[in-house]
């Protein structure tokens, strides 16, 4: 129970001179030591809880103070801090708000430090010991009803960072000291306490606002940009930014059907079109380039092609601050030669050829399934055989190969020992009708246009939606294993990819980088763990976006740093770990656009993306 002694403090004594109510009776009998009202000529007391606050300006923030009847204390590893709320702020504070509590200092002249929390919960307490858990309680109801006016309003706060003012700016710390009681509590509207409380950057790649409750948060009347932060090389001086780009660190956008999860990944990638350099080393002279992003889109779904386009109904006059806007120059659709497919309508495009030369150093792409290690040993044999003996590899080549080595006194069969049974289950794994389909077809073997799917400052999209089942997968990991492969070796590496800054987004990716079940899905996954530990040296950033994120494969999401969910069912919450404590009751509820952002060294905030598309989005 609250003593209301601390209420007067808030209390506006014209009012309490014009105002009388009926509820004098219960709060003349609280306990001893509670204060129960104000004389006011011969009218009875008057309760502090029926007289609203008037607010002046210079505490117009002001959502009321620590409470001191209740256990204050700060650990490493707790905290229980609460605040009175003041009666005219009772509607205006959410769970979520951000708060800042002075501490004292023993120089007036002094900046105090501050204490930067976050409204964690709301909870109403009785003033008094009023029962109304019983039938009396409704028969005397329209004598005494209770309401809010009966009750306090506390906020339960979490402590995030001690806010210090320096010579330079705002600093935040470690909560290793105490607030007082009865501690003045403010709400946070100010940007660079914000910033600095959550340790949201200034400037980088945008990624919506800044929001509580799905309704954005203003300061000074403008919502508050949150940014990812994206150094890279300053265009005027030419000097190397300080600190990592989060998208060499990895990123993930889930998020379920219906929650646009596209539209606020296409207003993010957006944000990557862009002239930025990031430095990088070239594999042959180890000398550090200048070089712009490529960015390469797996779109399953064709929807990242119109991308080019500028969506008609935005007005760019209506968007503030540093948002990049409208359809993308630099770009090209590379559309995948599949056999026995009709090609997606994607406007202006180039085709794209799998060669079965992808095979010599990834012989796992014709095992889409665990054979024995027998089988896999004599298959390797069989592939390394044929590369050596053939300039112009083809699959049907390879069928041929095979065919005339079929004999078991074959020179082939003779030199690695090949039984009929094994050799039987040789012939059967290689004569998937997939391969046919997915090798060779087209005229832009991808090794050949490299140069022009991989090329700085451009965005490449690969539709996918021609395509289905074991043609849509082999075509998918052939790309990623040729991506990832040529970023990561040292040798024999295609410099197109090894020195480009790439950023690879692969939409549903937890069809291609799950839990592998597949000696094929295992090799690729294999080398997507390689990819993403090393990817900040390599300069490669993987971009998942999913409605599935608890099937991408667990060692891939640990190293990804920057995680942005979107409304999400509970049976998928539950298993994922990297969601954000706290967040889990909200995500079931989110509206469409309304997200949670984790990202490296950075509190994990509620932000709302913006309502339309930044390209043409007509999906």
């Amino acid at each position: 129970m609250s003593d209301n002694t601390d209420d007067i403090l808030d209390r506006d004594p014209v009012a309490d001179d014009e105002t009388s109510t009926d509820t004098d009776t219960a709060d003349s009998s609280d306990d001893e030591g509670a204060t129960t009202g104000t004389e006011t000529n011969d009218q009875t007391t008057v309760p502090e809880t029926t007289v609203p606050n008037s607010l002046t300006d210079a505490d117009e923030d002001e959502l009321g103070h620590v409470v001191a009847s209740e256990e204050i204390h700060v650990t490493r590893s707790d905290y229980k801090v609460n605040a009175f709320v003041k009666t005219n702020c009772r509607d205006n504070v959410r769970v979520g708000d951000y708060v800042q509590i002075p501490y004292p200092v023993s120089d007036p002249t002094e900046q105090a430090d501050e204490l930067f929390a976050v409204v964690d919960g709301l909870r109403y307490e009785p003033y008094t010991e009023l029962d109304d858990k019983s039938d009396t309680h409704n028969r005397i109801a329209s004598a005494h009803t209770l309401d809010e006016t009966e009750f306090v309003l506390i906020a339960e706060l979490e402590p995030i960072a001690i806010i210090s003012s320096t010579d330079t700016g705002l600093e935040r710390s470690v909560v290793n000291k105490i607030p007082k009681p009865n501690t003045p509590v403010a709400l946070s509207l100010d940007e660079e306490y914000l910033r600095t409380g959550l340790n949201i950057p200034q400037d980088g790649v945008f990624a919506g606002y800044l929001s509580v409750g799905g309704d954005r948060m203003t300061v000074d009347g403008d919502p508050l940009p949150y940014f990812i932060n994206n150094p890279g090389i300053d265009p005027v001086t030419e000097e190397i930014e300080s600190g990592e780009p989060a998208i060499f660190r990895h990123t993930l956008v889930a998020g379920s059907t219906g929650k646009g999860k596209t539209h606020f990944t296409k207003n993010l990638l957006r944000q990557f079109a862009t002239d930025k350099r990031y430095p990088i080393e070239n594999h042959q002279t180890g000398d550090t380039e200048r070089s712009r992003l490529n960015l390469v889109i797996l779109d399953p779904e064709n929807e990242y092609s119109e991308m080019r386009n500028d969506n008609p109904e935005i007005n760019e006059d209506d968007i503030s601050g540093d948002i990049e806007v409208g359809g993308i120059d630099n770009f090209e659709t590379f559309i995948p030669d599949i056999g026995k497919t009709n090609a997606p309508s994607t406007g202006e495009s180039r085709n794209l050829t799998i060669p079965f030369s992808l095979v010599e150093h990834r012989p796992q792409l014709l095992m889409p399934y665990k054979p024995t290690e027998v089988t896999r040993g004599a298959l390797e044999n069989c592939i390394q055989a044929y590369f050596d003996d053939t300039d112009t590899p083809t699959y049907d080549g390879f069928l041929q190969y095979l065919r005339t080595n079929e004999d078991s006194e074959s020179p082939l069969r003779q030199r690695y020992n090949i039984e009929d049974g094994t050799w039987s289950a040789i012939m059967r794994r290689v004569t998937d009708a997939a391969y046919r389909d997915v090798f060779d077809h087209g005229t832009n073997p991808l090794p050949d246009v490299s140069n022009a799917v991989f090329r700085e400052g451009q965005v490449t999209v690969i539709p996918t939606s021609h395509l289905h089942g074991a043609k849509e997968e082999l075509t998918v990991l052939s790309i990623l294993s040729y991506i990832i492969d040529n970023k990561i070796d040292d040798y024999n590496v295609d410099p197109n990819v090894k020195d480009t800054p790439l950023l690879v987004a692969v939409d549903e990716a937890h069809n291609y980088v799950s839990d592998p079940n597949t000696l094929r899905e295992q090799y690729i996954v294999n080398r997507a763990r390689d990819a993403v530990k090393q990817g900040r040296k390599d300069k490669l950033g993987l971009f998942m976006i999913t409605q599935n994120p608890e099937d991408i494969d667990g060692d891939i999401l640990k190293q990804t740093n920057t995680n942005i969910f979107l409304g999400l069912r509970e049976e998928v919450i539950t298993k994922v770990p990297s969601i954000p404590r706290g967040y889990e009751q909200d995500l079931q509820k989110y509206g469409k656009g309304q997200a949670v952002i984790k990202a490296p060294d950075v509190e994990a905030v509620e932000v709302k993306g913006l309502p339309y598309c930044l390209t043409q989005h007509s999906n």
